[in-house]
């Protein structure tokens, strides 16, 4: 693998890892309260967002099996994209479920 496109895949894995835990804190602190009355979204949207959210999910699986391509050059970076890329598939997962209304 080039060192170009390593750098583009451990970017990739980064923005997708950060991206995810804030999406993941947002969906956090404005979820209802208990007993709350929520209005449900159109179906379309719904639909959109469970699209979206999933394909991050499986990016981030995708980024979990070629880390050890990514960081072949820089083996220091090895553990903490590792420990980026699981916090993600984390708050990723959270997200999914919550899309799908298990969590």
């Amino acid at each position: 693998m080039s060192k170009a496109q390593a750098k583009q895949e451990r970017l990739g894995a980064a923005v997708m890892s950060v991206g995810s835990v804030l999406i993941a804190g947002i969906g956090f602190l404005t979820r209802p309260a208990p007993g709350e009355f929520v209005e449900a979204g159109p179906d379309w949207y719904i639909s959109f967002t469970v699209i979206l959210h999933a394909a991050i999910l499986v990016l981030l699986l995708v980024s979990l099996v070629r880390l050890q391509k990514m960081t072949a050059e820089i083996p220091a970076l090895r553990t903490p994209f590792l420990v980026m890329i699981l916090v993600g598939l984390a708050a990723a997962a959270y997200v999914v479920g919550r899309d799908l209304g298990l969590v």
